[in-house]
């Protein structure tokens, strides 16, 4: 079955492929794509499919943070399978980006010299695509190195990246925590990440500020409601109880939000938002509208009959997919729905369809994420620290805290001057940074203050014979 499923994802893939190919030599006529205001969207299919992959991995990236700060053993499976859903997850919404580029090359070398904060695309690039998927390799990487130096010694590459551990008090210590203390600097990096996809999905001209508020607060509950039913696709009983149990919170949640919304929307005076609403309601998005409806309201229905229950593994996965597609067409009708029919000029409503093109390279970007997940999970077995070090901390090296200090304190410093730089700072009234590269240099800055935990695990302590290997406890108390 496992095999099979691989041949079925492959083939995806291979179909994606082709069909991004065809994309490229023929340009954007294979797409429905069209000029606001000339009866179509800009933004189709593959921006909904970046909204929907990375607010999912951020959201499930996030809530790892959170279970490993607690150190419970009842949650120690879904934080472990929450990073590999990450890297998958904002792996596919990079290539969802690229695919929406039409001259991916270009973009990738003129955004990163001249990209301003102002601009969707820079907080999507530096924090998402660079920050956040970086952030979740390191993190990976380190809380699986005990898992790696447990492979056969005849396997050079496990040692490798195992990176010299060994299995000592000291070693544990720093593991317990810098796994503690990067998973809270990382909470606000992914916190931040999806509230700024929420306000790129959400805040619209045309709309009033207190509509594109309502939206971002929508976005980032409803993305926490997919992140938490892909985990509850990918952990085991009864770790998966809990996360239904959070899942039917969080769903039943955004279905108040959606219906509240639609609400307001048909109450507010503004006609640009009445008729976006219409078009939901009983126009022609109302089929979507209401199988969004219908499935955010089974998803939350079923995930709170398991409350006191622990749900089989069918019923999980039919909870996990209702909610992944109810989040799916919720993405699309606040995307494309908003360009066809909520602009506030008198311009005619437009349709927007995707193609044979589009749906198969979305579908080969997901099938391309599945395997991306199933190796990470294959070769990353990342554990979790359970509790709170009882040790007292061994013999510290002034060259590992110097090294960690200096990668905080210069990737700060690299990170505001570049973002100064990005946003204009002794460039007006040029539009362009004064500094080609300034958004290069704020991103350097994010992976250098990235190093220091790996700097703090790397360096070992300096030799003390009161430590052994056995557990910490001084040698002359044995």
């Amino acid at each position: 079955m496992k095999r099979a499923a691989i041949v079925v994802l492959t083939a995806l893939v291979t179909i994606g492929a082709y069909a991004w190919v065809q994309q490229v030599v023929h340009g954007e006529a294979v797409a429905d794509l069209r000029t606001i205001g000339a009866g179509g969207a800009v933004w189709g299919l593959y921006v909904v499919g970046d909204g929907f992959f990375a607010s999912a991995a951020l959201a499930g990236l996030a809530l790892a943070c959170v279970l490993r700060v607690r150190r419970s053993r009842e949650t120690e499976s879904a934080a472990r399978m929450a990073l590999p859903l990450g890297v998958a997850g904002l792996v596919a919404s990079l290539g969802c980006v690229l695919a929406d580029l039409g001259r991916p090359m270009a973009a990738m070398v003129n955004l990163p010299l001249f990209g301003r904060p102002r601009s969707p695309f820079f907080g999507t690039f530096t924090l998402v695509a660079g920050a956040s998927l970086l952030a979740t390799v390191v993190h990976l990487g380190l809380a699986s190195r005990p898992q790696w130096a447990e492979r056969p010694q005849t396997a050079w590459l496990w040692r490798s990246l195992a990176c010299g551990w060994k299995e000592t008090a000291s070693a544990r210590w720093r593991r317990e925590r810098v796994d503690f203390w990067l998973s809270l600097a990382l909470l606000p990096l992914f916190l931040g990440g999806i509230v700024i996809l929420g306000i790129v999905f959400g805040v619209r001209a045309g709309r009033p500020g207190w509509q594109g508020g309502f939206e971002v607060v929508t976005f980032v509950v409803s993305g926490g409601a997919a992140g938490c039913s892909l985990l509850a696709l990918a952990t085991r009983a009864p770790t998966r109880a809990n996360v239904l149990r959070l899942l039917g919170v969080l769903t039943s949640l955004t279905v108040l939000l959606v219906v509240a919304g639609e609400i307001l929307a048909l109450r507010t005076p503004y006609s640009s938002v009445q008729r976006y609403a219409r078009a939901l309601l009983d126009g022609p998005y109302r089929n979507l509208y209401w199988a969004e409806l219908v499935l955010f309201f089974l998803a939350a229905i079923m995930s709170l009959v398991t409350w006191r229950k622990t749900a089989s593994g069918i019923w999980s996965a039919i909870t996990a997919l209702l909610v992944c597609a109810a989040v799916f067409i919720e993405r699309f009708l606040v995307l494309v729905a908003w360009q066809t029919h909520g602009l506030g000029l008198s311009w005619p409503a437009g349709t927007y369809h995707p193609t044979l093109i589009e749906w198969s390279v979305f579908a080969g970007l997901a099938a391309a994420a599945a395997l991306v997940f199933r190796l990470l999970v294959k070769i990353c077995a990342a554990g979790t620290a359970t509790s709170d070090p009882t040790d007292p901390p061994p013999a510290g090296r002034r060259l590992r805290s110097l090294t960690t200090a200096a990668c905080l304190i210069l990737g700060f410093a690299a990170a505001s001057v570049g973002l100064a730089l990005s946003a204009g700072l002794a460039s007006a009234p040029l539009l362009d940074p004064i500094l080609p590269g300034s958004p290069l240099v704020f991103l350097a800055g994010l992976f250098l203050m990235l190093l220091a935990p790996v700097a703090c695990e790397l360096i070992p302590d300096r030799d003390s014979p009161l430590y052994e290997s056995s557990g910490g406890v001084p040698a002359t108390t044995k």
